[in-house]
């Protein structure tokens, strides 16, 4: 005689153990350009950021003039004075779409140990981290496509390919010699930094030396905003990335289609909205509907007998556009975004100098006695 037979094969309980599988990152580069969108002395009008919502569908422009570099100072009082026009220009607006979704069969979290909420959640939040990703990346390629080509004083460091090469060495000093390099370029004003783990790894050190040890570098960054981000990838033989950017340089608009931003709700109960997004704060037009149809292959065994069953959409998308300040001759015109690189401290050693030992040039040394 035996109770094996109604032996409990699976003792279950629920538990955090999935933490990890769905986790946020950092996208600093995105909260740079969502921040400075709400600056009122960026370049973002309330104008613009209500025509844009509503552009799809048309060409979004805006109108600007460009810089005269032919204009010059006289000596001499003239009793006619000349002309000098402005040259203006009409900017077009390039959005992006970004749309994403997913469904959910309720009839399958029937006697399931996965609630239809925790599943709702975990889909929800595996594709909105994906999307910040995404706009992360999006909002890096802005900044390297803006970067200055001009550099009014590199001070003791290098430019290749319009990114400043600071020696491993000067990492440190490179975080104050930013609101130099800026300035000699003629931006003064507040400083944002968007780096990676290599600028933040400086950074902490730095603050090792603060307010009450024998080196202070708190001035060195302090007065500066600090994004980072993970995607700011670093090259070959390469400690650290950053962008330097002005406050106020760059912006980011979103753009919904028509049935959103009407709210549309139709009688077979489709729908249209706006929602802003959590953890990003970002605004998403969102669209829904409910369908029945047989999903009994959806889930292999556990969705066999689904034959005609409730199943629900959800879907996300947005426009998006990542502005950077216009500039009507990037070659020749310093631009308010510059860019570093700290090479690794393997590179910075062997740019070392070299003493050379040779028969014509020897060089002298001193016997030790041990």
């Amino acid at each position: 005689m035996s109770l094996v037979n109604t032996r409990i094969q699976n003792i279950r309980a629920k538990s955090n153990l999935d933490k990890n599988e769905i986790r946020p990152s950092r996208y600093g580069a995105l909260d740079l350009f969502k921040t400075q969108s709400d600056n009122p002395a960026g370049i973002l009008t309330p104008e613009l950021k209500e025509k844009a919502a509503k552009s799809i569908g048309s060409t979004l422009q805006t109108p600007v003039i460009d810089f005269d570099g032919a204009i010059s100072i006289g000596n001499t009082r003239t009793v006619t004075i000349a002309d000098s026009e402005n040259t203006s220009q009409m900017v077009d607006i390039t959005f992006t779409t970004y749309a994403w979704g997913f469904t959910q069969v309720p009839a399958l979290f029937h006697n399931n140990e996965i609630g239809e909420q925790a599943d709702f959640e975990a889909k929800f939040m595996q594709y909105l981290n994906k999307f910040a990703a995404t706009l992360d990346t999006a909002a890096l390629t802005a900044l390297s496509t803006a970067k200055t080509q001009v550099f009014g004083d590199l001070l003791t460091y290098t430019e290749t390919g319009n990114v400043v090469i600071v020696p491993f060495s000067q990492r440190e000093s490179s975080i104050g010699d930013t609101n130099v390099m800026m300035g000699a370029n003629d931006y003064f004003g507040d400083l944002h930094i968007v780096g990676n783990g290599g600028v933040e790894s400086t950074i902490r050190k730095m603050a090792e030396s603060g307010l009450y040890n024998a080196e202070n570098k708190t001035m060195q960054y302090s007065d500066k905003t600090l994004h980072f981000t993970p995607r700011l990838a670093n090259g070959v033989d390469e400690f650290a990335n950053m962008y330097a950017v002005e406050g106020g340089s760059v912006a980011v608009l979103p753009r919904f289609e028509v049935e959103a931003l009407r709210g549309t709700k139709t009688k077979d109960g489709h729908e249209w909205g706006i929602e802003t997004l959590p953890m990003i704060n970002f605004p998403i037009g969102t669209y829904e509907y409910e369908s029945v149809s047989s999903q009994t292959t959806i889930a292999g065994a556990a969705s066999a007998h689904l034959d005609r069953v409730l199943k629900k959409h959800y879907g996300f998308a947005v426009d998006v556009a990542f502005l950077t300040a216009y500039n009507s001759d990037i070659a020749t015109k310093a631009n308010p975004i510059m860019k570093f690189t700290i090479a690794s401290k393997a590179v910075s050693d062997a740019l070392a100098v070299n003493i050379v030992n040779t028969a014509a040039d020897p060089v002298n040394t001193l016997e030790v006695t041990p």
